[in-house]
């Protein structure tokens, strides 16, 4: 292997511990029992996430966000997504919404539960 190829390589597996230790450091702190739900609901209304995923995390109108609830990403994959989005979704960095206030946000999320299956609904069947 020539020096190029080895400092490409050098860099990409960098690359991949920078990014493996940081999503570990994002999943030990969601686990550690700081975060709140009850903040993370004011946050989520601040921080405008429900103008694109709805009030509950359901998903927008039209396409304009995904849901979130239920099914829920583990954290590590959400936090990936706040801050380094794939397609449309604006970034959102630690400067706008710091680490503590993720954990909240994903505190809420994590605690709406899912509504009943359409089968369970009463009024539905007649």
């Amino acid at each position: 292997m020539n020096g190029a190829k080895f400092r490409v390589l050098l860099l990409a597996i960098s690359c991949n511990v920078v990014t493996w230790l940081t999503l570990a450091a994002a999943n030990a702190f969601a686990q550690s029992g700081t975060a709140s739900a009850e903040r993370g609901a004011k946050l989520y209304l601040e921080k405008m996430c429900y103008t694109c995923h709805g009030y509950a995390g359901q998903g927008g109108e039209r396409g304009s966000g995904p849901t979130l609830t239920p099914g829920l990403w583990p954290y590590p994959a959400f936090a990936q997504q706040v801050r380094h989005p794939r397609q449309d979704m604006p970034r959102y960095g630690s400067r706008f919404v710091s680490e503590d206030e993720l954990a909240d946000i994903y505190a809420y999320l994590a605690s709406i539960k899912p509504g009943p299956a359409a089968k369970d609904i009463v009024p539905l069947h007649d």
